[in-house]
């Protein structure tokens, strides 16, 4: 190799050395760039979460305010179908009962064949808004205390309402009318209009105001006074409970006693108990024998 050569390698050595370092440099700095950018994920900066809890945060209040309203307006629905019925039921209408000068206003105790004649149906009459009689009965019971609780206030409740005739049943003592009138229970209360039943309370609670309310609902009319008075407690509905031997009842448990007997000994341990029975009266017969 002659020095010229030599010369020029050496030129070209020293001028293409910087240029291979630096390249190396740069493509050194984008994969470490590269690596820290796989090891360190993006994550959302404090502004970003909190944008997004907000959003989170709107929707469910959101969600709420549409279920209230939903619900608010089936209340209201319901409401206003009530008050509709309310409005577009129509009342039964009471004939004006005449009572002379002295005569006071009670309750009468009444038997099933008087009730029968109280509760004729006039056929000329077929509406609830033509007058007609009204009768409000009380079917109770003497040995019920929950008849014994209602009485006074039913008493009291005919000073109410006179152009109601008040009338009161022991539907134990004429029980055979309970079938006809629907009667399963004591005390019950059943308003009638010309004879056809026009409603029966339903409440809990027997006092003059939630009875008032159920002839309010069916006639319209307004007490004269709601006032129970001494007098009340003392009658014509007695309100004392009085003990009283139920004959049905009576009869009617002798005849399960009497069944299940019967039942009892067509039953493979009524053969048992007897063969049993039998078994010990024949070894004790033969000891006693034995022993003699």
């Amino acid at each position: 190799m002659t020095r010229r050569n030599r010369l020029l390698y050496t030129m070209i050595f020293v001028f293409c050395l910087p240029i291979l370092t630096s390249q190396f440099d740069v493509e050194e700095e984008a994969i470490l760039d590269k690596v820290e950018n796989e090891e360190e994920p993006d994550v959302p900066n404090v502004d970003e979460s909190e944008s997004l809890l907000s959003n989170v945060v709107s929707d469910v209040n959101k969600t709420l305010t549409n279920l209230y309203n939903h619900v608010t307006s089936a209340n209201i629905t319901a409401e206003n179908r009530t008050s509709t019925a309310n409005e577009t039921r129509k009342l039964v209408k009471c004939k004006e009962i005449l009572y002379e000068g002295t005569e006071e206003i009670e309750v009468e105790i009444i038997n099933g064949t008087h009730l029968a004649k109280l509760l004729q149906v006039k056929p000329d009459i077929t509406s609830r808004d033509t007058e007609a009689d009204c009768v409000l009965v009380l079917f109770h019971a003497r040995a019920c205390p929950f008849s014994a609780h209602a009485a006074p206030h039913f008493n009291a409740l005919a000073r109410s309402y006179p152009n109601i005739k008040m009338v009161a049943l022991d539907a134990l003592k004429y029980h055979g009318i309970n079938a006809q009138y629907g009667i399963v229970g004591v005390p019950t209360l059943k308003m009638f209009h010309n004879g056809r039943p026009v409603g029966k309370f339903n409440g809990t609670e027997y006092n003059i105001q939630s009875f008032s309310k159920f002839v309010h609902a069916i006639t319209g009319q307004y007490p004269l006074e709601l006032l129970v008075t001494s007098k009340d407690f003392q009658g014509p509905v007695s309100s004392v409970v009085e003990k009283e031997t139920d004959y049905f009842l009576v009869l009617s448990w002798l005849f399960i006693i009497v069944c299940s007997i019967y039942y009892f000994m067509q039953s493979k341990w009524w053969k048992m108990i007897v063969e049993m029975v039998q078994n010990n009266w024949r070894e004790s017969e033969a000891q006693h024998e034995h022993n003699d």
